[in-house]
């Protein structure tokens, strides 16, 4: 079997170009066997009128007015040509000399005139039959009687050896057969260096694939060195190796950044167990310990749970369930959840939403974002602070603004403050419980929205954070 799609590219192509040969081939041969069989049959024609012309004028009864210049060349075998008179019925009025004791072969017949290949003395020959019939009943000069029937004339037998011609014939045919073979042979290898480059860009994008491990998952297949039909393959590789590389980088991510965060908490665990289990404690002091080890305990688990939503939201295929959403209303419900972190904080929250505007979103990942960015404006607050909302529209984006009067951020953190875990002051980010993840999820939450988050702060002067999302409609 062709197992090898290089070999099946060749085996189809020599095939093809085979059968394209060899019907050339046949139409080359006949036709020229056409040609030179028309050329001969054309000088017997022309030959037999000759002579019939010749018997219709004789002044002879018995013999025809053949003139030794016209019959020299009859004369000789080695002129290799031939005549021969006949009856009707078959019998010989006249025959050249060339034949000797040999006759031309001979059927009864009414054809006026036809051609024939016939083997005289084992040598090949065309032949031709011309008839000359009956001339109105005063019989065909020189034969000294009236032919009244139906069938009453002569037939003019002309023939030439055709022995040189057939040889021609059939040295053309070795030639064209050599030459069909010369070429199978040619593009034989011709056609196995086209096919090998033809398949090296294949053998190039496997070695490619082969490279790319766990370990290796930057590389991809170079797409401007191959085929354009290739392209498609391989970009259809490099999008699947460039989400697989995602995958595994978001793994590595969620590993590295687990394990570095919880690190802190659960040495504090530990270290209140050890000191706990020193000695005898006072109920106070286990008190004490639990309820420290209860908040390391559920700083780790509000750690796991974002590093968690962060990890599926950066997923390639995300379920969102898209339907119209007014920002308005999931800022109102925002505000709602976080009104008493804000009393407990002292801050006011002013919310100004003057018309109805509508996005296409997600609501429950809207929400998270909205609480996410309100919290930190709660949290990051000086006491007694103020938290100004508003929502309106501009270049066809709805854009939510929350500007608060906190503690801003210096200029030289503003471009980290989404990074994961990055926090501006980190002593206090840990007194207010912060892990440093929250913007992070924000700034996931709105790349699935197709939208854009702007945030403009100075250090004592407060924070703005600015929310674009794609405009829908606007209604009034």
């Amino acid at each position: 079997m062709l197992s090898s799609i290089k070999t099946r590219i060749i085996a189809f192509y020599m095939g093809v170009l085979f059968m394209t040969l060899s019907t050339l081939g046949v139409f080359l041969y006949f036709g020229l066997s056409e040609i030179v069989y028309d050329s001969i049959d054309s000088s017997l024609l022309s030959r037999a009128k000759v002579l019939a012309t010749l018997i219709n004028d004789s002044d002879y009864k018995t013999d025809f007015n053949f003139s030794d210049e016209m019959m020299w060349e009859y004369n000789s075998p080695k002129a290799g040509l031939f005549f021969q008179i006949r009856r009707f019925d078959g019998t010989t009025t006249e025959k050249s000399e060339s034949l000797g004791d040999s006759d031309l072969p001979f059927q009864t017949g009414e054809k006026q005139m036809n051609f024939e290949t016939i083997l005289l003395n084992g040598v090949p020959a065309r032949m031709v039959n011309f008839y000359i019939p009956y001339n109105g009943g005063k019989g065909v000069r020189g034969t000294g009687k009236g032919m009244k029937s139906k069938r009453s004339g002569l037939i003019i037998q002309c023939a030439k050896s055709i022995e040189e011609q057939t040889e021609l014939l059939q040295n053309y045919l070795i030639v064209l057969s050599l030459s069909i073979l010369f070429i199978m042979v040619i593009s034989a290898s011709g056609g196995f260096l086209i096919a090998k480059k033809a398949l090296t860009p294949i053998k190039e994008m496997s070695e490619t694939i082969d490279r790319i491990s766990e370990s290796n998952l930057s590389e991809r297949v170079n797409v401007e060195n191959i085929p354009e039909e290739l392209r498609v393959l391989a970009s259809s590789f490099n999008r699947t190796f460039d989400s697989l590389e995602r995958s595994f980088n978001r793994q590595r991510q969620f590993t590295a950044d687990a394990s570095h965060e919880l690190r802190t908490p659960l040495s504090v665990i530990l270290s209140q167990s050890e000191v706990m289990l020193r000695k005898e404690r006072t109920a106070e002091e286990y008190k004490n310990a639990l309820t420290a080890i209860g908040e390391v305990a559920g700083m780790m688990s509000q750690i796991v749970r974002k590093l968690l939503t962060i990890t599926r939201l950066g997923a390639d295929k995300v379920e969102l369930k898209i339907e119209d959403i007014d920002p308005g209303e999931i800022i109102s419900e925002s505000v709602k959840l976080l009104t008493p972190l804000a009393e407990q904080k002292g801050a006011g929250i002013n919310v100004s939403v003057p018309d109805r505007f509508v996005v296409r979103g997600d609501r429950a990942a809207l929400l998270e974002l909205f609480v996410n960015i309100i919290d930190n404006a709660i949290k990051y607050n000086v006491p007694q602070g103020k938290i100004d909302i508003s929502v309106k529209k501009e270049t066809g984006f709805i854009i939510s603004e929350i500007k608060d009067t906190g503690i801003g951020i210096p200029k030289s953190d503003l471009g980290r403050v989404s990074d994961r875990f990055y926090r501006v002051d980190k002593s206090r980010s840990r007194d207010l419980r912060g892990v440093g993840l929250g913007l992070s999820i924000c700034e996931e939450i709105i790349k699935l929205h197709g939208g854009r988050i702007e945030i403009k702060s100075k250090a004592g002067e407060g924070t703005t954070v600015s929310v674009y999302l794609k405009a829908t409609a606007y209604v009034t």
